[in-house]
């Protein structure tokens, strides 16, 4: 499926593991099954920091894409992250995702480029055209927070994408209101539609009224149903209606989102198990298992945001 040009709800997937550690097959092809038919979902994206990536072998990698091409059929997309601390593997990963099946690459900066990769553009630049070429996949950049360290400068990203034709999209997730709309108008200005989609979580709803083509988020991983209503009628200009459907998002992404960063995409995999839709939530080691008292508490969220019975 070609990607270009395409908007709307782009849910960052989970991996769901069964009690031994392997991954369970059959909860992640209903989980993908359940996203994929949510209506305003035009892309599954697996394999990134919710699907745990990191925590996964190549066979492994290869496997969660095929599982998302199955579900997907010819009208929803399936988009591979690439995360590697290195070229090579970055360019490997790449190759497998495209014999999976994948349609387009969610290409992650490796984390050594927040020791200074911003004083040499040229290694960032390197990196994206060496990954560019080893497939004839469109890549999704991903703009990570200004905090991170790992986020691109807006002219940095502006020569990205300028230089790397390959580049459709970008998972703008700079998280400074001030730089999103900086980069929102130098994406806006490339000789090529780009398309951006927001992915900052703590202000989803403010960054659609500045302008986004779509949302790609984990946390559509339990609410993308949500999520399509609040972009649905941002893009019509129904303010009130965006503003009731980010009124119940917002629970959910304050129990997900607060520190520990780390347990983020573990306390949505409590939230489906809580909601029925996966039957063992556990992580993988080194993460824990979220507590008894803050299982409670995303059961409380889940309720304030209707997708739960009191």
């Amino acid at each position: 499926m070609d990607l270009t040009g395409i908007g709307g709800i782009w849910p960052a997937s989970l991996t769901p593991f069964a009690p031994d550690g392997r991954i369970d097959e059959a909860a992640l092809a209903a989980h993908l099954a359940q996203l994929a038919g949510v209506p305003g979902v035009r892309a599954l994206v697996v394999n990134g920091h919710a699907g745990e990536a990191t925590s996964l072998d190549a066979a492994e990698r290869a496997l969660v894409i095929r599982a998302a091409r199955n579900t997907a059929g010819d009208t929803v997309g399936v988009v591979a992250g690439i995360v590697a601390e290195d070229t090579r593997g970055a360019c490997a990963l790449a190759r497998d995702a495209a014999a999976a099946g994948a349609d387009a690459l969610l290409l992650f900066p490796p984390l050594l480029f927040a020791n200074g990769a911003e004083a040499r553009p040229e290694m960032a630049l390197a990196f994206v055209k060496e990954v560019a070429a080893a497939t004839p996949l469109p890549i999704v950049l991903f703009q990570l927070s200004r905090a991170s360290g790992l986020g691109y400068a807006t002219p940095l990203l502006a020569r990205l994408v300028a230089e790397v034709p390959q580049i459709i999209a970008v998972k703008e997730g700079s998280d400074i209101p001030a730089v999103y709309e900086d980069n929102l108008r130098a994406l806006r200005e490339c000789d090529r539609p780009v398309t951006v989609l927001t992915t900052n979580n703590g202000w989803l709803f403010a960054s659609l009224s500045y302008g986004a083509d779509g949302i790609l988020s984990g946390i559509g991983s339990v609410a993308s149903d949500i999520l399509a209503e609040m972009f649905a009628a941002s893009q019509a200009g129904d303010i009130a209606a965006a503003r009731a459907a980010n009124d119940r998002l917002l629970p959910l992404a304050r129990v997900f989102y607060r520190r520990p960063g780390l347990d983020m995409h573990n306390r949505m995999k409590t939230a489906l198990h809580l909601l029925g839709r996966l039957p063992h939530p556990d992580p993988r080691p080194p993460l824990l298992p979220i507590t008894a008292a803050e299982r409670e508490e995303i059961r409380a969220a889940l309720v304030a945001a209707g997708l739960l019975a009191a």
